[in-house]
């Protein structure tokens, strides 16, 4: 019984002597840490593609809603709000994805286009090509703003041009295809869609610091772990503050080194 008792004991895991070892090891792990932050860095740079991001807003307002100011209700308010949320489904729906994707081939020509997107025929028996609904549907966020009858339109590609476009593609698309499936169009763009002048994305800081605690993290990992799969005995304080067992002698080792007479 004191035999497993004693087994039951070393199996136990000494955070003390955990954190002992990955202080010795402290220049290793940030080490690894700093390899980390590099190579993060250097991927983010030269094989991930910049992005560019572009940007539109509408104001969404209720029909009966009257320009003055002073005469809407908070019922009007709120129904304003509902309508955002509505048409946010509606804007991201395929097909009018798909007219917003023959605005870019139209703009910029099937060449150019498709070196971003898979062209498509549109499928409704003519020639017209689009782009395909999904990729697309990846690089457009509509959402209403911190729940307010504003909706805002965010495109993100890899050419700034073509971000600037879907928005204002959406621009022009949007008051005719709301009115047509909700039979309203009271949506009023704010602004005008800018070409981004600088890259948005990828964030090289970000990624080299999630890359550098990758690299702290998987060397503090293996350092535990290669101490706790460890079963030397070292000395025999070892084995008195490790199990608790009482040392009556050691035996020592020499090396015997052959001597030429």
């Amino acid at each position: 019984m004191e035999e497993n008792y004693n087994n039951e004991e070393g199996l136990q895991i000494d955070f003390f002597e955990i954190l002992s070892v990955l202080m010795r090891y402290s220049w290793l792990i940030i080490l690894c840490g700093v390899c980390g932050l590099v190579a993060a860095a250097v991927f983010t740079i030269t094989c991930i593609a910049p992005t560019y991001t572009s940007s539109l807003s509408f104001y969404v307002r209720n029909s009966e809603m009257q320009n003055n100011i002073s005469s809407i209700s908070a019922n009007e308010i709120n129904s304003s709000i509902q309508l955002a949320k509505t048409y946010t489904v509606i804007l991201q729906n395929d097909s009018i994805l798909e007219k917003i994707g023959t605005d870019l081939i139209e703009k910029f020509g099937e060449e150019r286009v498709a070196q971003y997107y898979t062209i498509v025929d549109v499928g409704d028996g003519s020639d017209t090509k689009t782009v395909n609904a999904k990729q697309l549907s990846k690089q457009i966020s509509i959402q209403p703003v911190d729940e307010t009858e504003i909706l805002e339109v965010t495109a993100v590609t890899e050419d700034p041009e073509f971000s600037a476009a879907i928005c204002e593609s959406l621009e022009s698309i949007a008051p005719d295809e709301l009115k047509r499936i909700v039979g309203i169009d009271y949506i009023e763009p704010i602004g005008r869609a800018k070409i981004p002048t600088s890259p948005s994305g990828p964030n090289v800081k970000k990624n080299g610091v999630l890359g550098f605690a990758f690299g702290v993290l998987c060397c503090g990992a293996v350092i535990v772990l290669l101490n706790l799969l460890d079963t030397k005995i070292y000395s025999g304080d070892f084995i008195r503050e490790k199990y608790d067992i009482p040392v009556f002698g050691e035996i020592p080792y020499y090396e015997m080194k052959e001597i030429n007479v």
